[in-house]
């Protein structure tokens, strides 16, 4: 059985017609195929190295030692197998446009021939754009794509099975992509004057992972509350422990210059569980008490408050909370003292303070109801509460305000004031009229804020501050 002699013969290369059976074709057939599985493999290699993780290789290596193995020895060397599948996507992709297109092109040159489509130079123009057409469609869909996806979804899986042979074209390749990558190098280094960057280096900045996080589908595996979570992670680096304190004014302490009776009092009435033990004022804490303490103590004839005094650390409000949190960690506590640059007391932290900046606000049964930071009136008003810090009054409204030495939008308020304002003061923020709805006369415990421009213009927030009225 014969085909079309003049292009079988063209195919591999005969002089004479009907020396080319269907067995040259197809065989011809599988090297182009061959190609494009062999461009697939390490494409599909590419992707799955890169994807996998050390840690999901521990939990397989009882099942398949020998493979885990090997893909360990792959990744622990990632930059060179990169490099080896890059030459072999290159090599395959060159392979295919020296062989598959020609072949293609000249089969297909007869057959339009045939069906009077085109003659001379036209009819080898359409055959070679047809044949491309034909090779660059199985690249991409057979080469490229399918395997990337493949790769994406199966990484772990599939570079069990890729390891080995890839390991072996590595090491059949190895003076080629090392003159390769030596050559690459030189000329970073030499002729554009830039350092090499080794492939494992190449990661997300802290701008794209926040993009990556806010646009990605709620639907897939990374829920809303793991979102959250990972945007506070990004943020929680900036915070500092003044950020979060309990400030001084709100802080419940037991002293040692009252009765025992009157401080268990106070610690019950208080519904929390830790306390700093003060001798007159907070300035001179000397320690820390948990009420299950007092509770085993007052059983005692003689109950002694400063029998359960426990260490009680001080930290400075204006240290990192990530180093707070590993200080928390090493020392196994919950709760330390704040002190100033003066050695003042200014407030306390626990280390539900911390962890709930980055899972939310933590709250038990026994935590008594208060009125909420934040409460949106209409798209022009909102209501605030004064201890809301500035950069939760940014995700809680998108408004940008900058300050040194203040945290909470009360105290940015009082000193833009330079004074403490009365309820009724008015001062104009931005583009808001900003009314003081609520003081102690110490702080400002409310704001209501209303937009004075259609929503939607940019906020003015460099806008100087104008004081309106003071009731």
């Amino acid at each position: 059985m014969t085909i079309d002699t003049a292009a079988a013969a063209w195919i591999i290369g005969a002089d004479e017609p009907g020396s080319v059976t269907v067995g040259s074709v197809f065989w011809h057939a599988f090297v182009i195929l061959l190609l494009v599985f062999l461009n697939g493999f390490f494409v599909a290699s590419e992707f799955a190295l890169v994807k996998v993780r050390g840690s999901q290789l521990e939990a397989l290596e009882d099942e398949n030692e020998k493979r885990v193995t090997f893909t360990r020895h792959v990744i622990s060397n990632l930059d060179g197998y990169l490099s080896a599948t890059q030459l072999g996507i290159t090599l395959a992709s060159l392979g295919l446009g020296w062989i598959g297109e020609p072949y293609v092109a000249r089969l297909l040159e007869p057959l339009l021939s045939r069906i009077g489509i085109g003659h001379g130079p036209a009819l080898h123009g359409i055959s070679f754009i047809l044949g491309f057409a034909v090779i660059t469609y199985l690249h991409i869909v057979l080469g490229e794509v399918t395997p990337k996806s493949v790769a994406i979804r199966k990484a772990l899986a599939l570079s069990l099975w890729i390891s080995a042979p890839l390991h072996v074209f590595y090491i059949v390749f190895r003076p080629a992509i090392w003159f390769l990558q030596t050559s690459a190098d030189w000329i970073l280094r030499t002729i554009l004057r830039m350092s090499p960057v080794a492939e494992t280096e190449l990661g997300h900045s802290e701008e794209e992972l926040r993009v990556i996080l806010t646009e990605s589908d709620t639907g897939s595996d990374v829920t809303a509350l793991s979102k959250e979570i990972l945007i506070n992670a990004l943020d929680f680096r900036r915070r500092v422990v003044r950020d979060i304190m309990t400030p001084r004014g709100d802080v419940v302490y037991l002293d040692i210059q009252d009765s025992f009776e009157a401080n268990l009092q106070v610690a019950l009435k208080s519904g929390h569980t830790r306390f700093p033990l003060v001798q007159g004022h907070l300035d001179n804490t000397i320690g820390l008490i948990h009420i299950k303490d007092l509770m085993r103590e007052i059983k005692k004839e003689k109950p002694d408050i400063l029998a359960v005094k426990r260490e009680l650390m001080p930290v400075p409000e204006f240290m990192p909370l990530e180093k707070l949190l590993k200080l928390f960690l090493a020392r196994r506590a919950h709760f330390a003292v704040v002190v100033d640059e003066y050695g003042g007391a200014v407030g306390i932290v626990t280390l539900d303070n911390v962890l709930g900046e980055l899972v939310g606000e933590i709250k038990d049964e026994f935590d008594q109801e208060q009125a909420k930071k934040f409460v949106r009136l209409n798209a022009e008003e909102f209501i605030v509460q004064g201890q809301v810090n500035l950069y939760e009054l940014r995700d809680l409204a998108g408004l940008e305000l900058e300050a040194v030495d203040v945290s909470t939008i009360g105290g940015y308020v009082v000193q833009l004031l330079g004074h403490l304002p009365k309820q009724g003061e008015q001062v104009r923020i931005g583009n808001y009229l900003v009314t003081i709805t609520q003081t102690d006369g110490r702080r400002v415990l409310q704001l209501h804020f209303t937009r004075q421009q259609p929503a939607g213009e940019p906020l003015d927030v460099e806008r100087p501050v104008e004081r309106l009225k003071q009731g």
